[in-house]
């Protein structure tokens, strides 16, 4: 399994999942010719000689959605949203197709789950599983909701927001009603927020482990990594600067741990069967 973030952030949402030959894409928070310029720079094509199986959009705000048309149109592919006007309206243009919060959809060689996670939008993290291979990718939430760790412990791989430094968003620009809707209980994580569900994966299936969605004002990459480092003695991260184009190779450490997927086990039982779509 390989995974293209062609960007991360305020200035726009789009990642690529590949395997088997297949891919689906997360967010459209770009248009498809910003999204073919970052995906060649990280040597692949964005529209390639087969449609993805499905176009995944976490929520509607956006810096995750506003492209969501446009990219359905140029990859000629279906548009996953959950209920709501603003995507519901690109049902005229593009194959729209519901998901909820709970359900698994199997796709080709792909299993996607949807956790509903807080924000001042109905939002959710994914979780995308491709045989033995799984990542989670899990921004835009204002605090770790019940049962999220067992939940990102089962991956391989997650991409886990940080998106404030608490002191730069305190003395930095925004307007206060900015910065409290940021720090509140329905906007961003902090690094320390992110430090302590990074603690909470050390010793679980996790093996690799990604800071995104950092804001330009109130972060940068070294004061991410180093307050969530802080908290953790075994397991490694690293940061992805906003906007940036990266590639992720995604494949189980050898030996590791299966706790946190026995957990899942016990809290997946509230989701409902996988169904076929597509």
């Amino acid at each position: 399994m390989r995974v293209y973030v062609l960007g991360s952030g305020s200035s726009g949402n789009c990642a690529v999942v590949e395997a088997g030959g297949e891919r689906i894409v997360i967010d459209a928070g770009m248009g498809p010719v910003r999204a073919t310029e970052r995906m060649r720079s990280l040597g692949a094509d964005f529209i390639g000689p087969r449609p993805p199986l499905g176009i995944f959009v976490t929520h509607e705000h956006g810096d995750h959605a506003s492209h969501a048309r446009p990219i359905a149109r140029a990859l000629k592919a279906p548009l996953y949203a959950q209920d709501g006007d603003v995507l519901q309206r690109a049902r005229r243009k593009v194959d729209v197709r519901s998901y909820k919060p709970g359900d698994a959809i199997a796709l080709g060689p792909f299993v996607v789950e949807a956790l509903r996670v807080p924000h001042d939008a109905p939002q959710v993290a994914f979780r995308v599983s491709a045989g033995d291979r799984r990542v989670a990718i899990a921004t835009d939430l204002g605090h770790a909701p019940p049962g999220f760790s067992a939940w990102l412990g089962a991956c391989d791989l997650v991409l886990l927001e940080a998106n404030y430094c608490p002191r730069l968003l305190e003395d930095g620009p925004y307007p206060l009603h900015l910065k409290r809707r940021v720090a509140g209980p329905l906007g961003h994580l902090g690094n320390d927020q992110a430090a302590r569900v990074a603690a909470s994966l050390e010793d679980t299936r996790v093996s690799r482990l990604v800071l995104v969605h950092l804001s330009r004002t109130n972060n940068s990459p070294e004061r991410a990594v180093a307050a969530v480092a802080s908290a953790l003695r075994r397991l490694a991260v690293e940061a992805l600067p906003h906007g940036e184009p990266r590639t992720f190779d995604v494949a189980p450490a050898p030996g590791v741990r299966r706790k946190a997927e026995q957990l899942t086990f016990g809290f997946g039982r509230d989701l409902a069967p996988v169904s076929s779509s597509g």
